[in-house]
């Protein structure tokens, strides 16, 4: 079996997976919009910051149906469309951290936590950074394939 097949085989798994996985993330979401509690007034700060992070998350996993949709079609995955849409994950992946950390912000403002001895805490979660670092991890393999596709342009010039 040569590369090419191999690697339209292996796209096809992959794209399979993460239809699986977009389907599941969307039902997910769904389930939890409609089993919210409604005696909690909702506010445009909590809806902003839940709708922000699926959007992100919804974003990534549309882009990775769509580059593995490329690659399962083309001859070679070495493409101009397949460079943008490796970046505009890694985009995605490392604005996801520093939007997170400000939306936490601004629900802590509006909607601190308050203890029955009257203070207020603020809760703040991060993934220490794994999510950037998975964006530069991202945006290196674009650049690896475009330099693939400066490889695959001399060798067909010398042909």
């Amino acid at each position: 079996m040569n590369g090419v097949s191999k690697m339209k085989r292996t796209a096809l798994v992959l794209l399979v997976i993460v239809g699986l996985l977009l389907l599941q993330f969307v039902y997910q979401a769904a389930r939890g919009v409609f089993a919210f509690d409604y005696t909690v007034a909702w506010d445009a700060v909590l809806v902003a910051n839940y709708a922000i992070g699926i959007l992100i998350a919804l974003g990534i996993l549309v882009i990775a149906l769509c580059l593995l949709f490329s690659v399962r079609k083309a001859e070679t995955p070495f493409s101009q469309k397949n460079i943008k849409l490796l970046k505009a994950i890694a985009v995605l992946l490392i604005a996801y951290e520093p939007i997170s950390i400000i939306m936490q912000m601004i629900v802590a403002r509006f909607h601190p936590i308050v203890l029955p001895d009257g203070s207020s805490i603020v809760v703040r979660s991060s993934l220490g950074g794994i999510v950037a670092a998975t964006g530069l991890a991202v945006y290196c393999i674009s650049l690896v394939f475009q330099y693939g596709i400066s490889l695959q342009e001399q060798v067909d010039e010398t042909l």
